[in-house]
C-alpha cells in the first residue's frame, strides 16, 4: 500500500504538482491522536500518517500528524477538535480537509467494512449531513493521487 501512494506522490511530483510531506510519524504519536480524538484510526490512514506524516499537494492538504508533537495547529487533532467545537462536528467524524471551502472532508468511524476501513465522507458543516465519496482513505487518496 505505502509504495503505491508514494509512486502516485511522485508521480504527481513529475507532473510539476508543488509536494509539501511533513515525513514519517512514531507509531505512538499515532495512538495519541487517536486517544485526544476518543476515535480509532482505519489502517490505511494510521499507515499514511506513520509513512508521511501529512501532506499538502498543490495548496490541497490531507491532515495527518507532524513527527515532534501531536496537537500542533494545522495537524488532525487540532483541526478536529477544532471543528467539533466551531460546527458541533460529531465526535465519530475525524477532520481532514476542506473540500472548495464548503464541506468538510472527514473519515467516519461510527462505519467499519469487513477491512476495518472507515468511509470518506463530505460533512456540511451547517446541516452535518454527509455522503459518502469512498470506501476507505486508501480509496480516496490513491484516487486523488492519480486524477
Amino acid at each position: 500500500m505505502k509504495n503505491s501512494i508514494s509512486d502516485l506522490i511522485n508521480k504527481n511530483i513529475l507532473d510539476g504538482s508543488e509536494v509539501v510531506i511533513s515525513g514519517e510519524v512514531n507509531k505512538e504519536f499515532v495512538k495519541k491522536a487517536e486517544s485526544m480524538l476518543g476515535v480509532s484510526f482505519p489502517p490505511s490512514y494510521s499507515s499514511f500518517i506513520e509513512k508521511f506524516g501529512s501532506i499538502e499537494i498543490d495548496n490541497r492538504s490531507f491532515a495527518g500528524l507532524f513527527e515532534n508533537e501531536v496537537g500542533q495547529d494545522g495537524d488532525v487533532v487540532s483541526f478536529t477538535l477544532f471543528q467539533r467545537e466551531d460546527v458541533g462536528l460529531p465526535n465519530k467524524y475525524i477532520a481532514l480537509d476542506f473540500q472548495d471551502g464548503d464541506y468538510l472532508l472527514c473519515i467516519d468511524t461510527s462505519i467499519v467494512n469487513n477491512e476495518n476501513e472507515y468511509p470518506v465522507v463530505l460533512v456540511n458543516p451547517d446541516s452535518l449531513e454527509s455522503h459518502k465519496v469512498n470506501d476507505s482513505f486508501y480509496d480516496y487518496i490513491t484516487e486523488y493521487l492519480d486524477a
